[in-house]
């Protein structure tokens, strides 16, 4: 009974894994023309953010370790996106170092349908005068990209909570280096500014600001996933059936 209950506390897990993708898949699927922004939204990130909770609140009693692995990874994720605005917004708003605000204002008006493609975003901006960043942005605009980039950070620390266990606080730095790759080479940046961002300045400007906010986002998860959670067992212990600790 033990062993089944593992593996199917194993298979809610991968489930949420897979739905945690949903919300930065935005930067590689509708970019390439696959799917609309709007439908993506409306198919795969709504959806995975009702069916996570939905998990996390059902099976609070059957399966506590899940739960609280869920919840600890996502508050830990928003609280560690803090840390790395704290870098982001100051690099393109000051330093120009980031062009514009890519991560709360464009996702926003590409989600509202105010622009429908990233081919559009310099005609936009020129013709239309649409603000690219948090200090003039519709209300509407700093609501939906706020929303998609803090569950964005969410996601990230959800995924962390529940592959990793408590784990070394630098785990999370590791794991932060590796969503700085795959953002560094997703169509979203590089129908803009080409992968790493070489298009932009001098070349290497978007790519360092970006590691450094991410390793601060990673120190930050770690530190936090580490101090709260009461287990370190690794998802993969699950499918034995030899550890049934909460």
């Amino acid at each position: 009974m033990q062993i089944q209950s593992n593996k199917s506390e194993l298979g809610l897990t991968i489930l949420i894994i897979i739905l945690s993708g949903a919300s930065a898949s935005l930067l590689l699927l509708p970019p390439l023309g696959v799917i609309s922004y709007a439908t993506f939204r409306d198919v795969a990130i709504i959806p995975s953010v009702v069916i996570i909770f939905t998990i996390g609140i059902l099976v609070r009693s059957k399966y506590p370790r899940l739960t609280s692995r869920l919840f600890i990874g996502m508050v830990a994720g928003v609280i560690a996106s803090f840390a790395l605005e704290a870098i982001r917004i100051p690099a393109y708003m000051f330093t120009k170092w980031i062009p514009m605000d890519s991560m709360i204002s464009l996702p926003a008006l590409l989600l509202t349908e105010k622009i429908t493609s990233l081919s559009e975003v310099k005609q936009v901006i020129m013709q239309s005068g649409v603000p690219m960043n948090l200090y003039h942005a519709p209300m509407d605009i700093f609501f939906v990209g706020g929303l998609w980039h803090f569950w964005n950070g969410a996601t990230f620390g959800i995924i962390y909570a529940l592959i990793i266990g408590k784990g070394k606080w630098w785990y999370g730095m590791i794991w932060a280096v590796i969503i700085e790759m795959v953002m560094m080479m997703a169509p979203y940046l590089i129908i803009m500014k080409g992968a790493f961002g070489i298009e932009h300045m001098d070349g290497y400007n978007i790519f360092v600001v970006t590691l450094i906010a991410h390793l601060a986002f990673g120190a930050i998860l770690g530190i936090i996933v580490q101090k709260w959670k009461k287990d370190s067992i690794p998802i993969t212990a699950l499918k034995g059936g030899k550890f049934n600790e909460n």
